[in-house]
């Protein structure tokens, strides 16, 4: 490997972050490694075992750290299984004993890279050759159940094969990555989710390219983070409302993804990776043991970053983070600033023909947007039409500047059974007609079909966007639901039934954080037909569940005939 210039300031930032996490566990956590999964348990071994091997740390060669040590091996030996693999909620998973095993083969290569060999460490490595070798024979010949996991266990076969190398371990990798990696035209990987893209698919990617000298790899990982450059927010978070996992729900934090840009930034010299780096260094440190124990492997990762020095960065987002226009066309996901504001506009769910589940994106937030510290973290439309639930893009598309969301909702009533399928005992086939089940044989039935069509127009420019709602067919109730968090002050609303939610009825509205304002309207008059209430649908309320967004909740309710307007305009306040 190519050696670079070592960035001695961001390794003693790492170095002292490892230590403050390692001793917070030791005073307080420490007793608690009989409890522990396989998977926190290798990973505070890792921890014990980088700073313990680092000659900057002040736990360097530390021998306290040994009782430690000996807890986590002690609870890994009897977790791990007949098959060499870790139980956990997917039983024997080769893909959930993955995760560990990587940690394990990192901690090892620390211990065999030492210069000086340590009596304690020789006795934590033999016990960690014997967990891996124990399950080499389960995770080359295991399965996965999604996407990212084929990467995770493939990054485990390929560090497994440089400790305790077999012929077969390489011919596994191979079967798998000959399945191509589910990138998508934009970069995004399938699942669409940058918890994923930095918890398992990139991190693996990186460890295979290294670890099974397949360096094509590494040009998946660069498309993934250019990808991502314009979806980071000023408060540290990146986007995640188009992902298809658990992180379309949250406000996933960035400081994930710094490894791997700074990785890139240093191996590739890109000084607009190296800006997304320097900004990330700036957050809380991710991992700060494991980012030490990965600079200590890979010089890449430890090497200073091109173009301007880290010092020239400040906290805020670098310009180059913050483009006019960014889209990500394969998820159905744009974002727009100007004078001091940003929108982003999500029209990309996945189809629920198969009902809620995981693996979909099914955020109904269509709309987000922000000016300075002022933020409207979530815009919905909830529609009282057949529980059907709120609005979902099912077809997004430019169009004279401006982007349009489509969705058409169909509920069907049911007439009696033609006279040839009538049965004498009255039971008929169980069936699912896209609401509910019942036994009805619902697809032999003539029906009465009930249409709702809806159409948002959202343009954005000029630190402000214009909403237009069109609907077509059934008249039936809408809210439109908008959310902010706590902590700001509202003006022009009244409150509405439920507390701590509000209804706009005439006029705007007004959200001010400091002298950031959000100005949105107009409101419509209240009706007690209408009301100021998010439904999640029936597939959600039936289980006693719901998607509703957090928050301080203000409602326009209406009926779904014609047209609507809505604007929503960022500015801030005078002296």
């Amino acid at each position: 490997m190519q050696t670079t210039t070592l960035d001695t300031a961001f390794l003693e930032h790492v170095t002292g972050a490892a230590d403050v996490h390692v001793a917070a566990f030791l005073a307080g956590h420490d007793d608690d490694v009989p409890a522990l999964a396989h998977r926190p348990a290798m990973a505070r071994l890792l921890d014990l075992v980088t700073v313990f091997s680092e000659p900057g740390s002040r736990f360097h060669r530390q021998d306290h750290l040994g009782v430690a040590m000996r807890g986590c091996l002690d609870r890994l030996e009897t977790l791990q299984g007949p098959t060499g693999l870790f139980d956990g909620t997917n039983l024997c998973s080769p893909p959930d004993s993955a995760f560990t095993l990587n940690d394990a083969c990192l901690a090892l290569r620390l211990i065999r890279g030492m210069a000086v060999p340590d009596p304690l460490m020789g006795d934590v490595a033999v016990r960690l050759d014997g967990i891996i070798a124990r399950s080499v024979d389960a995770m080359v010949a295991g399965g996965v159940h999604t996407p990212n996991h084929r990467w995770e266990l493939c990054a485990a076969l390929a560090q497994i094969n440089l400790l305790q190398p077999r012929q077969d371990i390489g011919e596994r990798i191979g079967q798998w990555l000959a399945e191509g990696i589910d990138q998508l035209p934009d970069g995004m990987y399938s699942e669409r989710s940058p918890l994923y893209a930095t918890a398992v698919t990139n991190p693996s990617l990186l460890t295979i390219a290294d670890s099974a000298d397949r360096p094509d790899l590494l040009d998946h990982v660069r498309r993934n983070l250019t990808a991502f450059l314009p979806w980071f927010n000023p408060d540290g978070t990146v986007e995640s409302v188009f992902s298809r996992r658990q992180d379309q729900w949250m406000a996933f934090g960035a400081a994930p993804f710094l490894r791997l840009y700074r990785r890139l930034a240093v191996q590739d010299g890109r000084t607009d990776f190296a800006a997304a780096a320097a900004w990330l260094a700036t957050l809380p440190l991710h991992e700060p043991a494991k980012l030490l124990a990965l600079s200590r492997l890979n010089p890449w990762l430890a090497g200073a970053l091109p173009g301007a020095p880290a010092s020239d960065f400040g906290r805020t987002l670098p310009p180059s983070l913050m483009p006019p226009e960014a889209a990500l066309e394969s998820c159905g996901a744009y974002r727009f600033r100007s004078g001091g504001s940003v929108a982003t506009v999500f029209g990309g769910c996945d189809p629920l023909e198969p009902g809620v589940g995981s693996g979909l994106a099914t955020n109904p937030t269509f709309l987000r947007f922000g000016y300075g510290g002022a933020v409207l973290s979530d815009v919905r439309l909830s529609r009282s039409f057949f529980d059907l639930g709120p609005f979902r893009s099912q077809q997004t598309v430019r169009q004279d500047g401006a982007l349009v969301l489509a969705e058409e909702l169909q509920a069907n009533f049911y007439q009696p059974l033609p006279s040839g399928r009538l049965r004498a005992d009255g039971i008929y086939a169980l069936e699912h007609e896209g609401r509910f089940s019942a036994a009805m044989e619902f697809s032999a039935r003539p029906a009465d079909v009930h249409r709702l069509s809806t159409r948002m127009t959202v343009q954005a420019g000029d630190g402000q966007v214009g909403l237009d709602v069109d609907f077509e067919g059934s008249r039936t109730a809408f809210a439109l639901e908008l959310t902010f968090p706590p902590g700001g002050v509202l003006t022009g609303v009244r409150p509405a039934a439920t507390p701590g939610t509000f209804q706009l009825v005439a006029g705007t509205g007004t959200y001010r954080v400091g002298g950031d304002v959000i100005e949105f309207g107009p409101g419509l008059p209240a009706d007690p037909d209408t009301p100021a209430a998010y439904n999640p649908g029936e597939s959600y309320r039936y289980l006693g569940g719901t998607n509703a967004s957090s928050g301080i909740k203000v409602y326009i309710s209406g009926w779904t005939s014609g047209s609507r307007r809505f604007i929503f305009r960022g500015y801030t306040l005078a002296g």
